[in-house]
């Protein structure tokens, strides 16, 4: 990352060009190929000098487009990068889509739209639920959570977030509590919140305000393997906290690996030995 501030008062822009080559000369140093990830987004960095357009300019470089979001997104994206890099004299190799919730449209019908404006579809990744789980040990870890009870099931996988801030019975009614593979969070004096969860399909459980349930409730929650995370916010600042927790797919998670693999398996990576 970079400050804009800093550079725009330190550098001139002949400056950043000689850094980013000099940095880029350091780190290619004895490899074969070397993959330079793009800013946030296409326009951040332009005032400086360094948004990716700029940065493969001055490496010579080509680009490879990896795209995402709805239909509209992915064309109006694809067509604006065609266009900044087609002014900068920028190669553009391709697009991936990734995370593509209607596939077969896009193998079957969108991409010849795309190729039609020059800009070739290497492989199309479909949106796939089951890679955007995350455990109870990756919330234990992002929010500091104190481990109180149900150790045993720290690596049970997470789908669903429920907030559990109304009554038990109106909870019950709401459908979302009764799905599988769910986080609950709630206050820990709500006792009768965390009982009805440790009987539903529940892999782990949030307590807020520092406050610890009864023990008859921590040793149903051993027994279940259902871990108690114990945090010091309230409610409301908790779920925004687990909002932005990330999946990250780690070594030992074979299962989301292979689904990787096999995926990538089917993206044309012959323009890699065209470099």
């Amino acid at each position: 990352g970079f400050e804009h501030s800093k550079l725009m008062y330190m550098y001139d822009k002949k400056s950043i060009v000689e850094k980013v080559r000099e940095s880029f000369k350091n780190i290619s140093n004895g490899k074969d190929i070397v993959f330079i990830e793009g800013c946030k987004d296409i326009v951040y960095g332009t005032s400086v000098g360094l948004d990716s357009f700029s940065v493969a300019k001055y490496l010579d470089a080509p680009m490879l487009l990896i795209l995402s979001g709805t239909d509209e997104n992915i064309f109006d994206d694809a067509i604006r990068c065609k266009e900044i890099a087609d002014a900068k004299g920028v190669e553009i190799i391709g697009a991936i889509l990734n995370k593509v919730k209607n596939k077969e449209d896009w193998e079957e019908i969108n991409s010849k739209k795309l190729e039609d404006e020059g800009i070739r579809i290497l492989g199309v990744i479909p949106y796939m639920k089951e890679l955007t789980t995350f455990t109870a040990k990756l919330v234990a870890e992002q929010l500091f959570a104190k481990v109180i009870a149900g150790e045993d099931g720290i690596e049970n996988e997470i789908e669903n977030v429920f907030i559990g801030a109304m009554s038990v019975s109106d909870a019950i009614k709401n459908p979302l509590f009764s799905k599988p593979k769910k986080l609950i969070i709630t206050s820990g004096d709500r006792t009768d919140m965390i009982i009805a969860s440790l009987e539903e399909n529940t892999s782990c459980i949030v307590l807020t305000n520092n406050i610890i349930p009864p023990s008859r409730i921590i040793e149903k929650a051993d027994e279940n393997k259902i871990p108690l995370l114990l945090v010091p916010w309230d409610t409301y600042t908790t779920a925004k906290r687990v909002e932005r927790i990330k999946p990250w797919i780690s070594t030992k998670e074979e299962k989301k690996l292979k689904i990787i693999e096999e995926e990538f398996g089917k993206i044309d990576i012959s323009w890699i030995d065209k470099l």
